[in-house]
């Protein structure tokens, strides 16, 4: 209030104009100008809350997303938007996005925003990309697995496109460049870097780069010029750093299901060519019509792709294998000590000598991430009726699964709190499902028999194998015969055997 006040009195008292105000306080004309012609300086009217009526059957169920968003990195939560494209696909959701956008602000805590450092704007012109490898996670078969994406993003128009990959080896990123070329429609006559490893191999006092042969070959090929960021400066590629971002918030969660490459692929390019229909954020247009422009700056296509492969020469060792990094290749057709020549490509190997003698997959290991079950179950117990539209209750072990869904909500709401309790005891989500899988074999439903079984697969330990000398080894060894005592049941007249007589209860 007492800069304002200052400023009413250098333009009413002092007579300034509003450049000179703006020069002496030090703030924007604009903000000097409504402040020195202010007339009505009434309280104004605190806003009221908005009401949803529309977000009302929806609450627990974005509540819980959100809630569980916040055990995930920051990269990887939802946006408002996500959030309300996924309502309206799977809830049949009617209201607007900006009801969605209003609701989910309302619901998120506030965090004081870190003073971001200021980079001077860059200018991109049409046909220029970056690049950089990203991590996202993905539900493969049935397993919550940990992919690689190479994103590319093209500054000009802000479009881009995401190839999933299983890693980040010279042939995974040779092999993602030249499916983007291919998308692109062209080549983009210069791409900035990061200094990844599958494409630089050193890096002198000078800053100048040693370049991978391949990388080399393949930039040859396609005709484009490849710039590096300094070590250190992520900002230097800011379009992509933000581009890696967006696509896994936008196009990556939930957690698409996926079964092979090729389809992960297909679905993330729809995505793409989806997400050039928005307005860019600066420009006033479509980012559609900046993206027609840009194509006819790329370069054109080679006649022939360029196909990312290592060449090996290997031996047949002594039991008709080749190994090939680390990896043992079966090869009965082949003999002992033959030469063989290995053709590696991002996702086989070919192995031949005068003609193929095998096609392998190379075999990846994408990382399981295991899931916070017990954070999970806090937010199930306090927002039940959104529980179920999780993203990942569905990966919730058969035998819970079954175990919350049989009985009323009551019952329902009981069991989430008790496996919230077990899980809280330090009990694993494994053990919990192994003794509710025994519970329910024997039939029990007691919570205290449930708790003790649980206590017991826990402790669960090996017996020590019993160490005396006393038995002589006759009797150590001894493997007795059921049927031998069947000899000492009496037998009836006919010789059959009689019925035990009943046990009387005293």
């Amino acid at each position: 209030m007492p800069q304002q006040e200052y400023i009413k009195f250098l333009y009413e008292k002092e007579g300034c104009s509003i450049n000179e105000i703006s020069s002496i306080v030090g703030i924007n004309w604009r903000t000097a100008a409504k402040y020195a012609k202010k007339e009505d300086w009434n309280c104004t009217k605190i806003k009221q809350r908005r009401s949803m009526p529309v977000m009302e059957p929806f609450r627990e169920t974005v509540d819980v997303w959100i809630l569980e968003d916040l055990l995930l990195p920051r990269k990887e939560r939802r946006t408002a938007r996500a959030i309300w494209k996924l309502l309206k696909r799977e809830h049949g959701f009617a209201g607007s996005e900006r009801t969605v956008r209003a609701y989910v602000s309302e619901q998120k805590k506030r965090f004081k925003s870190e003073q971001e450092e200021k980079y001077l704007e860059l200018v991109h012109p049409a046909g220029e990309a970056q690049c950089d490898f990203g991590v996202s996670h993905v539900i493969w078969d049935g397993e919550f697995k940990e992919i690689r994406s190479l994103i590319t993003a093209y500054p000009f128009s802000n479009g881009g496109f995401c190839i999933p990959l299983p890693g980040e080896n010279a042939l995974c990123f040779l092999f993602g460049l030249r499916l983007t070329f291919e998308m692109s429609g062209g080549v983009p006559r210069k791409i900035r870097f990061d200094n990844l490893p599958a494409a630089v191999t050193s890096i002198g006092k000078d800053g100048k780069r040693g370049l991978n042969e391949m990388f080399s070959r393949f930039m040859l090929h396609y005709r484009f010029e490849a710039e590096f960021c300094n070590q250190g400066k992520g900002n230097e590629k800011g379009g992509t750093e933000n581009k890696v971002g967006y696509t896994r918030r936008n196009w990556l969660i939930p957690y698409p299901k996926a079964t092979s490459f090729e389809a992960l692929t297909e679905e993330l390019y729809n995505e793409a060519l989806e997400d050039l229909q928005r307005p860019h954020y600066a420009k006033g247009v479509s980012m559609a019509e900046l993206w027609a422009e840009e194509q006819k700056a790329l370069l054109p296509l080679p006649k022939e792709p360029f196909e990312p492969v290592e060449l090996k020469t290997k031996k047949v060792n002594k039991h008709g294998k080749v190994k090939i990094e680390s990896e043992t290749y079966d090869l009965p057709c082949a003999w002992i000590g033959q030469s063989i020549l290995a053709k590696i490509w991002w996702d086989r190997v070919e192995l031949l000598d005068q003609v193929s003698l095998g096609i392998f997959p190379r075999p990846y290991t994408m990382k399981s991430t295991p899931i916070d079950w017990k954070g999970h179950f806090a937010i199930f117990v306090r927002k039940p009726k959104g529980a179920r539209n999780s993203t990942l209750y569905s990966f919730l072990p058969p035998a819970v699964h079954s175990y919350l869904e049989t009985g009323e909500l009551v019952t329902y709401r009981d069991r989430l709190k008790r496996i919230h309790a077990m899980l809280e005891q330090g009990y694993v989500m494994e053990h919990i499902a192994k003794a509710l899988e025994k519970a329910n074999h024997a039939q029990l439903q007691d919570p205290a028999l449930l708790w003790h079984l649980l206590y017991q697969l826990s402790q669960e330990k090996p017996l020590d194998l019993l160490e005396e000398d006393h038995s002589p080894p006759s009797l150590k060894n001894y493997q007795p015969q059921a049927q031998d005592y069947d000899q000492l049941v009496p037998q009836s007249k006919g010789g059959e055997t009689r019925a035990a007589a009943p046990e009387t209860t005293v």
